[in-house]
């Protein structure tokens, strides 16, 4: 059994260490914030390449990633179901490049779209809910022989032995690496009652603000922003109304649903994910951070070619 620790406790890094434990090795997660108190708990948490850039790499990482959410709607603990995602849009969208990765892509009907949209596509996606996830994630990892410990490492440096480390800091990374290109992205979002929305609803691709609402039972997270180089953790209410509306334009319902809370997140945001292997002298280091938008979406892709790096002569 190889001893192995892995920084962060994001769901890149809970996912990254679940299927090292799960295969053998002797994790130790170390992480500066746990669950509920992660960027990941923040997130809307539905299957969608946001922010990715295309590429086979991008679409194997997310083809895994959906099939094993596919697979994880059969175990209730987990917290994920399968939902039908429409992704609409005010003039023609092209196939989108991911769309090998779903399940029953289709163009949608001018008829069947909200008014002022004229094309799109929908989708099943898998719709994750990070109350459950999250947990289910730890306690997959406890099981396998993991574990958890609550520790900031400022630097690499501060790590003692010789055991491979799996850098999963997300954007604490910035400091960790010295890594120039990697940033915040500031998004809010703005959770309400759900006033009988059962699908997944987006809006990106027309310049004027993303909108997408994503159902978790009884309540709805609305979002939202994504401002570069934006790491204010502080609500605005002006955006939340502004969420709200947009999101409105998709499901009218929704302008006068009850607010539950408002939450502001930073998401990673690099030009591509950060996923390799570095030697040192005294250690092997394998990067797996950068994920933008899409950590949930390519979580369980990018784990298994971690593990593939950590075992490969």
């Amino acid at each position: 059994m190889r001893a192995v620790i892995v920084l962060g406790a994001g769901v890149c890094g809970l996912t990254t260490a679940t299927v090292l434990a799960e295969t053998g090795h002797a994790v130790q997660v170390l992480a500066a914030s746990l669950p509920p108190e992660t960027t990941s708990n923040v997130a809307a948490a539905f299957w969608y390449p946001y922010r990715t850039p295309p590429s086979e790499r991008s679409v194997q990482r997310a083809v895994a990633s959906y099939q094993q959410f596919a697979r994880l709607c059969s175990v209730p603990a987990a917290g994920v179901s399968m939902r039908r995602a429409f992704d609409f849009a005010r003039h023609p969208l092209p196939r989108p490049w991911w769309a090998d990765a779903v399940r029953g892509l289709v163009a949608i009907d001018p008829a069947d779209a909200p008014p002022g949209f004229a094309h799109g596509w929908s989708f099943d996606a898998p719709v994750i809910d990070t109350r459950s996830y999250l947990p289910y994630l730890m306690q997959r990892l406890h099981d396998a022989g993991g574990v958890v410990q609550t520790q900031h490492v400022g630097s690499l440096d501060d790590l003692r032995g010789t055991e491979p480390v799996i850098n999963c800091c997300g954007l604490g990374a910035r400091t960790l690496c010295d890594d120039a290109a990697l940033h915040p992205i500031r998004g809010q979002l703005v959770h309400v009652d759900n006033p009988g929305l059962e699908h997944v609803l987006l809006d990106e691709h027309d310049g004027g603000g993303i909108a997408y609402a994503v159902p978790r039972g009884d309540h709805i997270v609305l979002g939202g922003t994504a401002t570069e180089h934006d790491d204010d953790l502080r609500v605005r209410p002006s955006e939340a109304d502004a969420i709200v509306e947009r999101c409105a334009e998709l499901d009218p319902r929704l302008r006068s649903a009850a607010r539950r809370a408002v939450v502001v997140g930073l998401r990673p945001g690099r030009h591509d994910v950060r996923l390799e292997r570095e030697p040192t002298a005294d250690r092997v280091i394998i990067h797996n951070y950068g994920h933008g938008g899409a950590g949930v979406t390519l979580s369980w892709g990018c784990a298994h070619e971690v593990l593939r790096l950590l075992e490969s002569p």
